[in-house]
This record gives C-alpha cells, structure tokens and sequence, in this order.
C-alpha cells in the first residue's frame, strides 16, 4: 500500500512539474511539448469550469 502511495505522489509530482524525470519509466511519451500543451490546457479548462463566473452557484446577499 505503501509502495502505490509514493509511486502516485511521485507520478502527480512529474506532472505538476515538481521534478524533472519521471517517476515511472512508462510516462517517457508525456515529455514531448505538445502532451505538455495538453496536459496544461486540461488543468486551464478544469479551473474555468470550476470558477464562480461558469458555475451555477446562486450568490444570496442578506
């Protein structure tokens, strides 16, 4: 249990760009820029989808 803990913090930190070399040797094809681009673009898309501006929320000033 132990040992999957640290291999998905340390795969979440090469993705989040905390280190240079991949965690496990299978993520080699997520160096390129373009899967870069993409992983990028997914977390800016996530973040707006998420934001007040694009949520639902209903805002109640009393």
């Amino acid at each position: 249990m132990l040992r999957l803990l640290n291999r998905i913090k340390a795969t979440l930190e090469y993705l989040g760009g905390v280190t240079e070399t991949p965690a496990v040797q299978s993520f080699g094809w997520l160096q390129g820029p373009i899967w870069w681009g993409v992983w990028w673009a997914a977390l800016v898309l996530l973040i707006l989808a998420f934001s007040g501006q694009a949520s639902r929320f209903i805002y109640i000033d009393f």
